[in-house]
């Protein structure tokens, strides 16, 4: 049976972002016998700034057009009536009496229409039609699902799925300003298998909508094997961080622990990678309270660049402080060079740092202060202690988190 995957990325192999993806592309050239990658927001004139696998074409469609499309068709969705396809009782339910959430659904609507009309135009001459099986495949659970939805009731294939994955941000719906994800019950009716990043994502799924239940199975994401990490100098605890610096990150959390330490005696190297926003914030913040410790505030980094840090240089500890997550893949890789981690119990984080076996979890909320006690905490832990927790992450990452093994196995399961 001859296979071809459609994969709807955001940016994936253009710009910057979706990092995540690389190592998952070529199992899945492996997999099927063609695939085709749609980064459906890039910049106007994007750079390719990741390689693809041979069996791979790749095309693009800028955010400008997209916008410009959804500008001219949003109009058509502003009478309710018009939504009464994708909205059923319990969507009219959840967005009655807010014209923010009408907006919202409005707009979700209306991108994902100029999406899935920009993407079946690049996808004309491709063939589709004549492949025994063609799978659509998004990264995210949002308007890009909807046009994989679409895009599989429009293919003339033998045979034909609709799968997504679902992280963070298109998952857990309190974490939007409205408190409302768009089209959750058409999309889980509609789409062939939903596969959240973590147990937790799937669990409230299966929560909230019981009647897709079966449609609903855990895929963590994973990260390639580079070894283990240097042994700790005993002489100085080495902390790294990394993330975009953006307000649900709270890096700066971390540099408040950090100088409550001053006067703790321990000696102290903080290494931070990750651009944004709050970076020149963070730098003026770290120049005025952090002089008495090492701290290095890298900046962005390549990913193979991060993986030969931790390959050369030793680290005690992974710190994460954000208020959301999926399961965090910057843990996963510090768990697969053998690394501990404190971090906040959001999302799926609990996962994979285990309290006092692989790291330690914070409460969402939490004062610097307390970060700064489980810092200290750490510090004091013998060297055996210490390495019982390095070995436990590494059997954890094994198990759980090895990318190629998960890798193979969703490849398996999403054929059509």
């Amino acid at each position: 049976m001859k296979t071809c995957l459609v994969l709807l990325t955001k940016t994936y192999p253009f710009d910057k972002g979706e990092e995540f993806i690389e190592d998952e592309v070529p199992v899945l050239a492996k997999a099927f016998d063609r695939l085709f990658i749609v980064a459906t927001s890039t910049s106007d004139t994007p750079e390719q700034t990741r390689s693809v696998p041979a069996n791979a074409t790749v095309f693009h469609i800028p955010a400008s057009h997209v916008k410009r499309a959804l500008l001219r068709t949003a109009f058509s969705y502003l009478p309710f009536t018009q939504c009464n396809g994708y909205a059923g009782p319990e969507e009219r339910a959840a967005v009655r009496g807010s014209l923010k959430r009408r907006g919202f659904l409005t707009y979700f609507l209306a991108k994902a229409d100029a999406v899935y009309r920009a993407v079946s135009k690049k996808l004309e001459g491709c063939d589709l039609e004549h492949w025994d099986g063609v799978t659509f495949y998004s990264y995210w659970f949002y308007d890009t699902a909807l046009v994989a939805v679409r895009l599989r009731d429009c293919c003339k294939a033998k045979a034909t799925r609709a799968v997504s994955r679902a992280h963070r941000y298109d998952l857990y719906a309190d974490r939007n300003a409205t408190g409302y994800l768009p089209l959750r019950p058409y999309l889980l009716k509609h789409i062939d298998r939903v596969y959240p990043c973590s147990a937790n994502g799937s669990q409230l799924l299966q929560k909230s909508y019981p009647a897709y239940r079966d449609k609903v199975e855990t895929a963590y994401l994973g990260t390639r094997d580079f070894g283990l990490s240097p042994k700790p100098q005993e002489n100085q605890l080495q902390i790294v961080s990394c993330c975009h610096i953006s307000p649900v990150k709270r890096v700066e959390l971390l540099a408040q622990a950090l100088s409550l330490l001053e006067k703790s005696g321990l000696k102290l190297r903080w290494t931070h990678f990750g651009g944004g926003d709050g970076l020149e914030a963070l730098q003026a913040y770290a120049k005025e309270h952090l002089s008495f410790m090492d701290c290095q505030l890298a900046g962005p980094i390549r990913n193979e660049d991060l993986m030969a840090y931790y390959r050369q240089h030793p680290v005690d500890i992974f710190i994460n402080t954000s208020s959301s997550e999926g399961l965090p893949v910057s843990i996963m890789e510090a768990c697969s060079f053998g690394i501990p981690a404190i971090a906040t119990d959001v999302g799926g984080t609990s996962e994979i740092v285990c309290e006092g076996k692989t790291g330690y979890l914070l409460p969402m909320e939490f004062e610097p202060s307390v970060l700064a006690h489980h810092i200290t905490a750490f510090a004091q832990l013998s060297p055996a202690e210490r390495q019982a927790l390095r070995a436990n992450c590494r059997r954890i990452w094994e198990e759980h988190f090895f990318g190629e093994h998960n890798f193979t196995r969703f490849a398996a399961a999403i054929q059509p």
